[in-house]
């Protein structure tokens, strides 16, 4: 999938462009001149839909035909029971079907409790239509389109999400807050600077046609939600010392939908630093290289990877430090005390650390390639764990001091 980019430059002076790195500018075959840093001056940037794009969203609506033509045709041969394909997220069979009636009792209960048939086929038929109209639907907006067959909010969430399984449908679970608005395709506009709710779910990119960058100057990419949501409700994005920023968190591990938005940001605003913060641990490095370099089972997607990712920590001398200042503003603390201040911080790797360790500094070694400064440091640090057997996560920051001004250093030095 990939994204014509124009910058909507009607309340400004036309400019010549420079060169862009985004791998969406060479996918288009713009000239590496095409873009100059005076240009991202405007705010706004127009999302124009892409061939791939439409092949996409064309294969969805056809395998929802495809399941609800089997359903007639099982009606014109008058046959036992119709089958609608159906995968759990939650479950680990490969294969699995909803069946009116059902075969067994357990399956008749089942499917009778939540009438599960009926409620598919009418979430089928919702979805194919705001793909074929471009329309954006949410969750809440199918509960009230038939609340008296959903009966519940959950059961829409969960029969949403198992589809999306079924189909082989990104659903991101990624987060965003900051200054930026994003209008759909369907006129939409959502706000991410959520000043009552401190984040909402990234919306897929398809569906995206402009993105208002605001008083946006940097974008940071937080591994975990908890310390997402401890910055968002606190607005850092806002009462940054360097200026407003955007936050996106891909709740761990990212889904490939967040990978894609944090990519079409930042090929959007190429000049602008994009910087990631993770925890100080093996799977903090594995997520890190992730957004930078894409994943191994997503190597295909040339649009799930952001290398212009700066990796601001957080590192073991990150801890260090933290304590020292800490230990420093505290005179009447004894050296001992200082000491096991740092070292209450650190807590042991597990097996599975070590093993995630010892994949990325063999993939990392295995290539045979001369490392770069980025990838040098990264397997210092994964060297440093593995001898020290150590690892903290980046709530320890905090705990001896304050993150927001950690950050403030970190985003100065970007």
């Amino acid at each position: 999938m990939s994204y014509d980019l124009l910058l909507e430059i009607a309340p400004f002076p036309s400019t010549p462009r420079g060169p862009s790195t985004s791998a969406i500018s060479d996918k288009i075959g713009r000239d590496e001149s095409d873009m100059s840093q005076s240009s991202q001056s405007s705010r706004v940037v127009i999302i124009h839909d892409d061939a791939s794009d439409r092949t996409h969203r064309d294969l969805v609506i056809s395998k929802i035909e495809e399941i609800f033509a089997g359903m007639v045709d099982v009606l014109a041969e008058g046959g036992d029971a119709l089958v609608i394909p159906y995968r759990r997220r939650t479950s680990q069979r490969a294969e699995g079907v909803l069946r009116f009636p059902g075969s067994t009792v357990q399956e008749a209960i089942k499917f009778s409790q939540f009438v599960l048939s009926l409620a598919m086929m009418r979430i089928m038929e919702l979805a194919r239509g705001a793909l074929v109209s471009g329309r954006l639907i949410s969750k809440r907006n199918i509960y009230y389109q038939d609340p008296d067959l959903f009966k519940n909010q959950s059961n829409v969430d969960e029969l949403v999400d198992d589809l999306a399984f079924t189909l082989g449908v990104a659903a991101s679970k990624g987060l965003v807050a900051g200054p930026l608005r994003l209008t759909m395709k369907d006129d939409t506009v959502i706000s991410c600077s959520f000043d009552q709710d401190p984040g909402d779910s990234i919306p897929p990119v398809s569906m995206i046609r402009q993105i208002d960058f605001d008083e946006t100057r940097w974008i940071l990419v937080i591994e975990k939600e908890a310390t997402f949501r401890t910055l968002a409700a606190a607005q850092y994005w806002r009462h940054c010392i360097h200026g407003q920023g955007t936050m996106v968190t891909g709740k761990g591990y990212a889904d490939l939908a967040t990978l894609e938005f944090v990519n079409l940001v930042h090929s959007a605003r190429p000049l602008m630093p994009i910087l990631g913060v993770f925890d100080c641990d093996p799977h903090g490095i594995d997520i890190m290289r992730i957004y930078k370099y894409g994943s191994q089972r997503l190597s295909h997607e040339d649009n799930a990877r952001v290398p212009g990712l700066q990796w601001i920590g957080v590192k073991i001398d990150d801890i260090l430090r933290a304590s020292l200042t800490a230990t420093e503003e505290d005179g009447s603390q004894s050296s001992l005390g200082r000491s096991s201040q740092s070292t209450d911080s650190f807590m042991p790797l597990s097996m599975n650390d070590r093993k995630t360790a010892q994949r990325i500094f063999g993939a990392m070694t295995a290539r045979g390639d001369e490392l770069d400064h980025e990838e040098t440091e990264q397997l210092r640090e994964i060297q440093v764990m593995l001898m020290l057997n150590v690892k903290a996560e980046i709530q320890a920051i905090d705990n001896m001091g304050d993150l927001s001004v950690w950050l403030d250093e970190k985003i100065g030095l970007a």
